[in-house]
């Protein structure tokens, strides 16, 4: 029998049921169908675009990127169906986290997420094409392309975006990652939720420090400590640096907070456990050079912050945690660090700290910093740098 008839002949039912059971023997804690058509989140995701929310996130403007989660068939040709998966990471109701460290957002505490979900999606993709529907074509995602990925996993039952605009399921909370497995081959449908239980709650608006919710279902980027931690490659707005507290990548308080997430279950994937990072400090995070950062963090996806970018959001928590015993490391990479972003965002912590400990000790703490900001303000190569110091000594100044 020629390949094309035997796809002709597969119930699309069976399809999906075997396709639902693979899927969740390979470790997924949740898997849905949806049918292919347009999604109602195409509108809500061009007034998101329209009102600049993505920040300097442009290439998700860009003319393809739009086409093609408008349509992805333009993806995968012949598109019939989307399968979604959920994998559950670390909720961390434990509070063991090390302080000494920061905040880092639960999702990226273990492993790189796109290789885990990677590894499943892409055996779920192969075994697709060679067993369920052979001579067929399937092609995975996992937050790795164009795909609408909320919109795909509400429509196929996983769950309901929630006011903060994240995906709520009313058995897995919100501690999931969501992947994608598109086919050229028709599979049964499962329904989308009939409604959202998010009803009159109002928590994850009421408790985001920079009012990056700013309304229900709508978040915009420019002011969510996830976007400023990450995906910002330039200074962090020095209004909003004192409400990034010590988040040093990513942010998860929409999530805490929300009483879903009191079912969540833990993870069961080893990989996505929280890794040892045994003897590191803030401080001592701000001496790692290129090559340093890289090795710590091979394998993490907190290297998609990038040195610059980690070191920057390390000076800002120091500066909000406020120690005075942080000064000497501070003065350092203010000194000495090649990038004008981390010295300038060291700069602004050692403001912080010469504000608080006041200027009664000129001898002291307040003296060694405001003397280090001194030299930077005339001597720093970087304009930026400069003004950065400038304004520091202002604050100290008027402790």
């Amino acid at each position: 029998m020629e390949p094309t008839a035997a796809v002709a002949a597969v119930d699309p039912r069976d399809a999906a049921r075997r396709l639902k059971a693979r899927a969740l023997g390979l470790g997924f804690e949740a898997v849905g169908i949806a049918a292919v058509a347009p999604l109602e989140a195409r509108a809500h995701y061009a007034a998101w675009l329209a009102a600049g929310r993505h920040g300097e996130m442009r290439y998700l403007a860009s003319p393809k990127h739009r086409e093609r989660r408008d349509d992805p068939a333009r993806i995968l040709r012949d598109l019939r169906s989307v399968a979604c998966v959920a994998l559950c990471h670390e909720p961390g109701r434990d509070g063991a986290r090390d302080a000494r460290l920061g905040r880092i957002a639960r999702y990226a505490a273990g492993e790189d997420y796109h290789r885990v979900m990677r590894d499943r999606l892409l055996e779920l993709e192969r075994w697709i094409e060679r067993e369920l529907l052979p001579g067929s074509r399937a092609l995975w995602y996992a937050d790795t392309g164009a795909i609408l990925e909320r919109g795909w996993a509400e429509r196929a039952g996983l769950g309901w975006v929630g006011k903060h605009a994240g995906l709520l399921s009313e058995g897995l909370g919100s501690w999931f990652l969501l992947g994608e497995v598109l086919v050229d081959r028709e599979l049964e449908p499962d329904p989308p939720p009939a409604q959202e239980h998010c009803g009159t709650c109002r928590r994850c608006l009421d408790a985001c420090p920079t009012a990056a919710i700013v309304a229900p279902y709508q978040v915009d980027a420019r002011r969510c400590i996830s976007y400023l931690t990450i995906e910002l490659r330039g200074a962090i707005p020095a209004e909003l640096r004192p409400l990034v507290d010590d988040w040093v990548f990513g942010c998860d308080i929409c999530q805490e907070v929300c009483p879903w997430n009191r079912f969540a279950p833990p993870a069961r994937e080893a990989r996505l456990h929280a890794r040892s990072l045994e003897g590191w400090t803030l401080e001592r995070f701000l001496a790692l050079d290129q090559a340093g950062f890289e090795a710590l963090f091979a394998g993490s996806p907190i290297r998609r912050a990038r040195r610059a970018g980690f070191l920057r959001n390390v000076c800002v928590a120091l500066g909000n945690r406020g120690e005075t015993a942080a000064a000497p490391a501070l003065i350092r990479t203010l000194a000495r660090d090649p990038e004008p972003l981390v010295r300038g965002h060291a700069a602004w912590a050692l403001g912080e700290l010469g504000r608080r400990i006041g200027a009664g000790n000129p001898a002291g703490a307040h003296g060694e910093i405001v003397r280090a900001l001194q030299v930077s303000a005339t001597d720093d190569a970087s304009d930026d740098v400069r003004g950065e110091a400038r304004a520091a000594l202002e604050r100290c100044a008027a402790a």
